[in-house]
């Protein structure tokens, strides 16, 4: 398990809806069948980036297209990015856009990790996704939305002069080209996307300075809300920490501790991406490596993990890893 779920905007599996509809598929057909409620009260604005991967992979499926992420790209709309994405389009011009970028791609998604170089005439934008075993279509998609909102700011040029995946581009690899319009390369060491500096200083046509102000006040305020998130589940962590040699700390408990209904502190965790008892199970998990790879006796790892039977730890054991404690120990040494 990761200690730090990744998460995605809804609005990005919007556009995936979106683009089915605008090529005569039937999104909600499409969603039904993944099983996944688009509308579902439990989102709270993100998704498991896990979700957003699975759908991409099923909707190449489902339409044909081995190009379904450049294909969303392209359809893009900056509500798809929500505040970020009409706050770039208000901006003076693409380098400023890239600022905002910078600071505030989080409010997206947290699995999107971004390297800037920069010299004379080009910027260099290493990318990669901190989540594990992601389709190569959520690669696609977010080169292709960038390109699509920078068209959209620049008068429909693009400023991208190369992109570089570390994907082998599916077996459709001289489309890419076409629809990205520069040079593409495959099996790349890195992710990158080359941009031409000159056209991202160029004035965008849909700047508004006051409309700017508005929105990057809103995204700062996001910000603010997803740190505060951050700092709720750490402390329901060291709750669950200090309180597990004691047994596992209830719902009601940890909902006391932090002054929350238990309601209202479900529908938190799950707008952040977590689940109170797979909080619970992913400590004892992480712990109970940690104390076997200290050499622990397996009574004592039950015993400080608030178990009150050695068999059922053990029990749990397998469940996560898929092997008994005894035999997982031997492959330690």
């Amino acid at each position: 398990m990761n200690p730090h779920p990744y998460h995605i905007a809804v609005e990005l599996i919007e556009a995936i809806g979106e683009y089915l509809d605008s090529q005569g598929f039937d999104s909600a057909a499409f969603f039904q069948s993944q099983g996944f409620a688009l509308d579902g009260d439990e989102h709270e604005g993100y998704v498991d980036f896990q979700v957003f991967s699975r759908l991409f992979d099923a909707a190449e499926q489902f339409t044909g297209d081995r190009c379904i992420g450049l294909s969303v790209g392209a359809n893009f709309l900056a509500r798809h990015w929500g505040r970020l994405g009409y706050l770039i389009m208000a901006g003076e011009n693409g380098l400023e856009g890239v600022q905002f970028i910078q600071r505030f791609a989080r409010i997206v998604t947290n699995a999107l990790e971004l390297h800037w170089q920069w010299d004379a005439t080009t910027l260099n934008c290493d990318f990669n996704i901190l989540a594990p075993d992601v389709s190569r279509h959520v690669y696609d998609y977010f080169v292709s939305s960038s390109l699509s909102l920078a068209r959209v700011t620049n008068d429909g040029r693009g400023p991208y002069l190369a992109v570089h995946f570390q994907h082998d581009g599916g077996g459709c690899a001289e489309q890419y080209a076409q629809q990205l319009g520069c040079e593409c390369h495959f099996n790349a060491p890195w992710n990158r996307i080359v941009v031409e500096i000159a056209r991202l200083s160029q004035e965008s046509r849909l700047r508004d300075p006051r409309l700017k102000k508005i929105l990057e006040e809103h995204a700062l305020q996001v910000l603010q809300k997803l740190a505060t998130g951050d700092e709720v589940i750490g402390r329901v962590r060291q709750h669950i920490l200090q309180q597990l040699p004691n047994g596992v700390p209830t719902l009601k408990d940890t909902c006391a501790l932090l002054g929350q209904n238990e309601r209202t502190f479900q529908r938190t965790l799950a707008r952040l991406g977590f689940n109170y008892q797979d909080m619970v199970d992913e400590l004892r998990m992480n712990l109970a490596l940690e104390y076997l790879r200290n050499d622990y006796n397996f009574l004592d790892i039950a015993m400080m993990l608030g178990y009150s039977e050695q068999s059922a730890f053990h029990r749990a054991f397998k469940r996560w890893t898929g092997l008994p404690p005894s035999q997982y120990k031997k492959t330690l040494s």
